[in-house]
């Protein structure tokens, strides 16, 4: 069985090292710094540098999960060997259960310390990574600067009364109280938050990307899901094998501690059928906005307010931007960086709010530091690529394969700018590069199938999906991984009984979809089975008006059946929503007027 204490244990025997006392009350309150983890936002996942058996990567932070947890495709491209846990072991969460596997890694490094024997939960939905769960974060007092590019881990005595939040100043701090454990080895952090005056028991969750409150309980605080103006959202998942529907409401008022927001959308997540019963996650919308320090001793959790959006972050782009009201808001300054990782930290965090101009001047800066560190120049191409600078972008990638070779992603992101500026030859030797070198099973190799079939080579990126589809069965991903192969084999116009396979499986597990509608409807058109194929787009078209991929395609088949004025119609209606949506049929032999 896995033991939640004993990464941070030995972390802190290994590199305890005293400081001064970090508050006011000094006269009792001492603190020692046990690690600083320099932080890198990857997207809006939380990064820091690992070393497995001497193989330097990166983890994500997540003390949403009760331990260190990492998908099997994680665990095959380290070359962690798995053992069985004891029988009826499994893990709950969003979107169902899991029976996980153990891993015990010989030399774990993290924090410049080398660390032994240490465990990973193995199984689950495969995000993209690892994880290191609440055994490590939520064991210790706790910083989370997120926006500043770090998180740090301290040991405190007699702390009882004093201001943790050292980095305040003279700023009013703000306080919400820890409520209770559930058990021995819990180590998640438990926050009360107040929702229209109900008081929910919210999860600080570093692994979720977006804020959530959960059917049962927001039904318990008053929300009627039903009213007018709560808007449908994407389907969300988590370690479990299903996807849950999801809403976006507004809530009149959502209380953490002192801090009181109004007139904020947030997203709810139906979670029926699940053993996972918080009522809440606060997840990395609410932590990109705050400064946050965790004292589980003492039961309390101090922040302050970076300023810009909190929960409707993630909900603009629904939405659109809607005015919400604070109060009690602690507003304090992002601390300066002076060193690469801090630069690096804060520009990626930048980079995650928009701010892509500052992004890369904090790269520069960290550059400028560091100019032989290859994920440097990748952070800032991406940033100069946001700012819509491709060539400037493309030399960051031209200067970071230099110096490494071994990332296939930075061939995958050159590829994908250098075929957006039409060098498909240049595309090609980039994924031609970066194949060989993408670990058997990992998702990373959806970006590169991605990039076959817009260069004309879906064939090629079957063999890619064939072994990611065999690590993920279990996997929330399922239903699309398999749609992506269907409709790889439909460009390709081969082995379409399996890929009618695929799809129906898809559709069977994901239940009504568009896009996999649109899937099966171009299996049909490849079977010569038009009015089927009409039928989809048909389907398809009534959920999602706009999908011109479905327009262009019906087009098509009614062409094959000789109805003319009907196809022109639509090819014209799915030009008029892309003007090149005829391209990529075109690679295949699929042409209209």
């Amino acid at each position: 069985m896995p033991r939640p204490n004993r990464l941070l244990a030995a972390l802190a025997s290994t590199i305890l090292c005293a400081t001064p006392a970090l508050a006011a009350d000094a006269s009792r309150c001492h603190v020692d710094v046990i690690a600083h983890l320099p932080v890198v936002m990857e997207g809006p996942r939380a990064s820091i540098p690992v070393s497995f058996n001497g193989q330097e990567t990166r983890l994500w932070l997540d003390s949403g999960a009760f331990f260190n947890i990492m998908p099997q495709a994680r665990a095959a491209e380290l070359g962690l060997s798995r053992e069985p846990l004891p029988a009826g072991f499994y893990i709950s969460g969003i979107g169902g259960s899991f029976t996980p596997e153990l891993t015990r890694v010989r030399e774990f490094g993290i924090a410049g310390a080398k660390l032994h024997n240490v465990e990973f939960v193995v199984g689950g939905s495969d995000s993209g990574n690892g994880f290191l769960g609440a055994n490590f974060l939520g064991a210790m007092t706790t910083e989370f600067d997120f926006a500043g590019g770090a998180t740090n881990f301290f040991k405190e005595t007699g702390c009882e009364k004093a201001n943790l939040a050292y980095w305040a100043k003279d700023a009013t701090v703000n306080l919400a109280r820890l409520l209770p454990s559930q058990g021995e080895y819990d180590r998640h952090v438990y926050v009360e938050v107040t929702v229209n005056g109900h008081a929910l028991r919210a999860v600080l969750d570093t692994g979720a990307p977006t804020s959530v409150i959960t059917r049962h309980a927001a039904l318990k605080a008053g929300i009627d899901l039903a009213a007018p103006e709560v808007v449908a959202s994407e389907k969300m998942g988590g370690f479990g094998s299903r996807t849950r529907a999801s809403w976006i409401v507004r809530v009149p008022t959502l209380a953490i501690g002192d801090e009181e927001i109004h007139n904020s959308p947030i997203r709810v997540i139906d979670d029926r059928g699940d053993e996972w019963r918080d009522d809440m996650l606060l997840g990395m919308d609410f932590l990109m906005a705050h400064h946050v320090i965790i004292s589980p001793r003492n039961r309390r959790m101090l922040f302050t307010y970076n300023g810009g959006p909190i929960f409707s972050a993630t909900t603009d782009r629904e939405l659109g931007k809607l005015r919400t009201r604070t109060e009690n808001m602690a507003l304090s300054n992002i601390a300066d960086a002076t060193t690469a990782d801090g630069l690096a930290g804060r520009a990626s965090a930048r980079l995650l709010r928009g701010d892509a101009a500052g992004a890369v001047a904090d790269y520069d800066a960290a550059v400028a530091l560091a100019p032989k560190r290859a994920e440097l120049l990748t952070g800032r191409a991406e940033a100069q690529e946001r700012l819509g600078k491709p060539d400037l972008a493309l030399r960051d990638l031209d200067a970071a394969l230099a110096l490494s070779t071994a990332d296939p992603r930075i061939f995958l992101r050159r590829a994908a700018l250098r075929l957006a500026q039409g060098d498909r030859a240049g595309a090609r030797a980039d994924v031609d590069s970066a194949a060989p070198r993408l670990a058997k099973g990992s998702l990373d190799a959806i970006p590169a199938a991605v990039l076959l079939e817009r260069l004309g080579l879906s064939d090629q990126g079957i063999a890619l999906l064939d072994p990611v589809i065999a690590l993920h069965r279990d996997d929330s991903a399922y239903p699309g991984l398999l749609n992506a192969r269907a409709w790889n084999r439909a460009l390709a116009n081969r082995d379409l009984d399996r890929a009618r396979k695929d799809i129906e499986t898809a559709l069977a597990k994901a239940r009504t979809n568009s896009a996999m509608l649109d899937t099966r409807a171009l299996v049909r058109f490849r079977q010569k089975d038009f009015a089927g194929a009409i039928a989809d787009e048909t389907a398809a078209l009534a959920t999602s008006p706009n999908l011109a991929a479905a327009l262009y395609l019906r087009g098509l088949a009614r062409l094959a059946t000789a109805d003319a004025a009907a196809s022109q119609a639509d090819v014209a209606a799915a030009r008029a929503i892309n003007p090149k949506i005829g391209e990529l049929y075109a690679l295949y032999g699929m042409t209209a007027p």
